[in-house]
């Protein structure tokens, strides 16, 4: 009898570790996405709410530059996985391919 991962439906021992990393990876930008959200609306907030303080608009400026460094870091992870996937004509993000043992 194999063992199965309850939590993760439809993963067989064929696909083996490449179908966890593409599940990893799909988790991380969307958790990810979520934080870099979330870290742009602290900063705009930030902005507004710096008043004449330039030392409070510095840090909402940088905060807001570091969320946007943040989805450009994500977008370019999903970019280059694409182009992985057709240079070598694999389908990373969803693997269906047998894993030589």
């Amino acid at each position: 009898m194999p063992i199965t991962n309850q939590a993760i439906p439809n993963l067989s021992a064929k696909t083996g570790l490449v179908k966890y990393i593409a599940i990893l990876w799909k988790t991380l930008v969307i958790f990810g996405s979520i934080a870099t959200l979330l870290y742009l609306a602290w900063g705009a907030l930030d902005w507004i709410f710096s008043g004449s303080s330039q030392d409070r608009l510095k840090r909402a400026k940088d905060k807001m530059f570091n969320g946007i460094f943040g989805l450009t870091f994500l977008a370019l992870s999903y970019a280059i996985i694409k182009l992985i996937s057709v240079v070598t004509g694999l389908n990373i993000l969803n693997p269906n391919w047998q894993v030589l043992k």
